[in-house]
């Protein structure tokens, strides 16, 4: 497991700095993938993942690797709270163990991975936008009385 942390967004990249100062963790992808589940059980989401990658690829670890242990560690659910009834859920829902993609990358603000990660929640409060609703069964029936 490699420590690691979502990084804030702001809802639009082409708007002034600092106009709308609400920041979540991400943003649900609206284009189609092509994967069973996608739409149905399954959303893609697009994050930027805080890890300082070069100091474990010096130690011998691959990239998909140090992709695979932050996955792992954003899984892993909040402590329980002192009397807390319900089990504790991961923050961004469970993330599928294998990225659609990834980049790693570097600028003023540190070292990042740019990824498209599945989650299974439709609706998250950390993420901007919802899931679309995917592959829609069609209509079989009776015909309409107009359409005779």
């Amino acid at each position: 497991m490699i420590e690691c942390t979502l990084r804030p967004q702001e809802e639009y990249h082409n708007v002034l700095p600092g106009y709308n100062k609400k920041k979540k963790l991400g943003r649900y992808h609206g284009s189609n993938f092509n994967f069973k589940t996608f739409g149905t059980t399954h959303w893609v989401v697009g994050v930027y993942i805080n890890v300082e990658h070069h100091k474990y690829l010096a130690e011998g670890l691959s990239e998909e690797d140090v992709v695979k242990g932050c996955i792992e560690h954003l899984n892993q659910p909040p402590p329980r709270k002192k009397y807390q009834k319900k089990k504790p859920q991961p923050l961004c829902g469970v993330l599928e163990e294998l990225p659609l993609q990834y980049r790693l990358k570097k600028d003023d603000e540190g070292e990042y991975i740019e990824a498209l990660l599945i989650t299974d929640q439709r609706k998250n409060k950390q993420f901007w936008g919802a899931g679309g609703i995917g592959r829609v069964p069609r209509k079989r029936g009776r015909p309409r009385k107009d359409e005779k």
